[in-house]
């Protein structure tokens, strides 16, 4: 069966894929087909994906790029650019363009991962949904029935919970999470991943549970996403929530959007040539 991933566009008789480029504050993201890539900002990066786009793909493709990191777009841009026969599209142009898809009247701005992550999951759910991304900020955001975004929650995650402790506290230890095995700590360590699991899990069914306002009757589905979701994706099960683990979320969304795009969207969006 042809699902999101099989899109193929067709411009002035050439025909193209699509595919999905999350710049990241650490690292960049490669989505097509059933290809996902994810490269540190290291030596080799910018190499990396030169030669993934050049050497290793089978057919020309609408790139959508997303970005919260400036710094490394202008860099990636110039890489895809000199490669023949892709045109890269600025997803943040052609999300402001398409509100049949997500609606964003109800807020005044929000980061443009959780929106294309809101994207991303009513391409596979009815709304209404919510989605969790759980990082080193964790969003928890609402969309309605009729594909409103309504907004959300955020606070610290796992990770960043522990650094921020390790800074404002001399005698906690800067450490990496680890799940919690332990409902009441015995030592420091202990009491810490029991702590800020606890945190993040009860924040995230608060805030859930809060949205029965917004939602009313509607049991929304819950989508989860991000780096830090396999660490807490057990307990949220056992939270009696309508849960979906979706690792992809992001650019998920972008390629939603590139597919839903009319041909003069895609011309407007197409990233002019960098020197």
């Amino acid at each position: 069966m042809a699902t999101l991933y099989d899109t193929m566009i067709e411009i002035n008789s050439v025909s193209y894929g699509i595919a999905a480029i999350d710049v990241g504050n650490s690292r960049v993201k490669i989505h097509h087909d059933d290809v996902f890539l994810s490269f540190p900002y290291d030596k080799e990066w910018k190499k990396n994906v030169q030669h993934h786009f050049r050497d290793h793909v089978q057919k020309r493709y609408i790139i959508g790029l997303s970005s919260v990191n400036h710094k490394q777009t202008t860099a990636i841009v110039k890489v895809l650019q000199r490669i023949t026969g892709h045109q890269v599209v600025n997803a943040h142009t052609l999300l402001m363009r398409n509100e049949s898809l997500l609606s964003l009247s109800k807020i005044e701005n929000a980061g443009i991962d959780r929106m294309l992550g809101a994207i991303g999951a009513i391409a596979k759910f009815t709304p209404p949904v919510v989605t969790i991304d759980c990082g080193t900020a964790v969003t928890v955001n609402a969309v309605s029935t009729d594909r409103q975004f309504l907004g959300g929650v955020i606070f610290a995650g796992l990770n960043t919970q522990l650094f921020g402790l390790s800074k404002q506290t001399v005698a906690i230890q800067e450490m990496r999470y680890t799940p919690a095995t332990e409902v009441v700590g015995v030592n420091t360590t202990q009491c810490l991943m029991s702590g800020v699991t606890n945190s993040v899990v009860g924040g995230i069914c608060q805030t859930i549970n809060s949205y029965t306002q917004v939602f009313g009757k509607a049991k929304p589905t819950v989508v989860l996403t991000g780096g830090e979701a396999p660490m807490l994706i057990d307990r949220l099960t056992t939270a009696d929530l309508n849960i979906h683990h979706e690792p992809h979320l992001v650019t998920d969304g972008i390629l939603s959007l590139v597919a839903n795009a009319t041909h003069v969207d895609i011309h407007d969006s197409v990233i002019k040539k960098i020197t």
